[in-house]
């Protein structure tokens, strides 16, 4: 054997031991490899147990609750705790289900809380739109539900509405519901559904009493957006929404002195801005009166929820729609004792349109959730690309105009007060 036999033996062996050696850290490797997704994979056991345990113990109560239906024929309504409108004796079925297939009209997911729900016998429709509630309270003769924050579809797309405003409250005796009261805590509102054995316990008034609240009830321009409103949440946006606004706006038209006495200003806004957007109104003049209407109502909602940002989209898309319409309403505001005359009209047309630019801009700025629209995103652009190339003047920025808009907001909303509710004046 030659000596480049040796070497080339020897190099056979020493390739041979590191390929040895090459598999062991391979197979090391991979069984290390192994072990820590082992461990991942119990770890993820883990806290999905511990997810599911948390989600079983929260929904303990709800899972205690058995769901029923209850056929009452009498109800009472309540206001302020006087009651109103007298005893009414006639059908309403009442249930509560779970939900187990979420609820058509709302974002919800299956499995969370219960669908509540009040059929009008006598009508044969919903007496009001089905409401998800959970339950907050149970005792032995009572469970307490109440409605949260939800994304409720609209002709606007998906909104939210917060139902914690309503609750519902089932009494039982003896294992078995005797009385079922729906409330409306921001009213101060509650209807009380009973069988026909407990309308003598129906609370009356005293006749010691030496004050009794006013009687407050919906007036007609109002219950009919709340009939539209009800069909929207159920999911209908057509003819079952439109009729009834309809016949709102022709209640108010007939008898404007119900528009001082609306209980709900945001839904009556968003009900006039709706009824515009089917695009039935040619007339300007009906046009200029729903668009300030509803910019009425929505503003005086604004005032005393600023941080509803709901409010402030519906008013900016109101404005945006309703732009031409809107300029002779913010006319008359610049330029209450103007006359008649086309020149003067133009410019003040020009004016009133930058005004309403102003407008738009404070309450694009109101809450960034806002710009995530990507019509009103692609608006804020446009106005900020009109402050920069000094549209509305030099030396403004979007500070300036932003204040300029609040101001004018003021403005248009003292003069709409005015004229609806201090003058009766809706002819625009």
């Amino acid at each position: 054997m030659g000596i480049f036999d040796i070497f080339k033996r020897k190099s056979k062996e020493q390739g041979h031991v590191h390929t040895e050696e090459e598999g062991r850290h391979q197979k090391l490797e991979q069984e290390r490899l192994a072990q820590e997704r082992e461990k991942s994979l119990k770890e993820s056991r883990r806290k999905e147990k511990e997810q599911q345990e948390k989600l079983k113990a929260e929904s303990e109560k709800d899972e205690n609750m058995q769901p029923f239906t209850f056929k009452s024929n009498c109800h009472q309504r309540y206001e302020n705790e006087f009651p109103v409108m007298g005893l009414q004796e006639c059908i309403r079925t009442i249930s509560v289900v779970k939900n187990t297939d979420g609820c058509p009209g709302y974002k919800l997911a299956p499995g969370i809380g219960y669908i509540v729900k009040i059929y009008n016998d006598d009508l044969g429709k919903p007496n009001m739109s089905d409401k998800p509630m959970k339950v907050v309270s149970k005792s032995a003769d009572k469970v307490e539900l109440r409605g949260f924050l939800i994304e409720a579809q609209s002709p606007f797309g998906w909104q939210e509405v917060n139902y914690g405003d309503y609750g519902f409250v089932i009494y039982y005796n003896n294992g078995k519901v005797n009385k079922c009261v729906l409330h409306m805590y921001d009213r101060n509102v509650r209807l009380e559904y009973m069988q026909k054995q407990e309308s003598t316990n129906v609370k009356r008034p005293t006749k010691t009493s030496s004050y009794q609240p006013a009687k407050v009830e919906i007036t007609e321009t109002e219950a009919f957006v709340n009939e539209a409103w009800a069909q929207l949440t159920l999911g209908r946006d057509g003819d079952e929404v439109y009729h009834p606004l309809f016949k709102a706006w022709r209640s108010f038209q007939r008898n404007p002195k119900q528009l001082q006495h609306v209980q709900n200003e945001g839904r009556f806004g968003n009900g006039c801005m709706i009824f515009l957007s089917y695009n039935t109104v040619s007339d300007i003049d009906d046009k200029q009166q729903l668009a300030s209407i509803a910019y009425l109502f929505l503003s005086r909602a604004i005032e005393k929820n600023p941080n509803d940002a709901n409010l402030y989209k519906n008013r900016i898309i109101l404005v945006i729609s309703n732009h031409e319409a809107f300029e002779y309403t913010v006319s008359s505001v610049l330029n209450p004792d103007v006359g008649f005359d086309f020149i003067g009209m133009s410019l003040n047309t020009l004016k009133a349109r930058d005004v309403i630019f102003k407008m738009e801009f404070a309450d694009l700025l109101k809450d960034n959730r806002l710009l995530q629209i990507d019509m009103l995103k692609q608006r804020y652009f446009d106005l900020s690309n009109k402050i920069a190339n000094d549209f509305f003047g030099p030396n403004q920025t979007s500070q300036t105009i932003q204040n300029a808009g609040i101001d004018l907001h003021e403005k248009v909303l003292s003069y709409l007060n005015n004229k609806v509710f201090t003058e009766e004046d809706i002819d625009f």
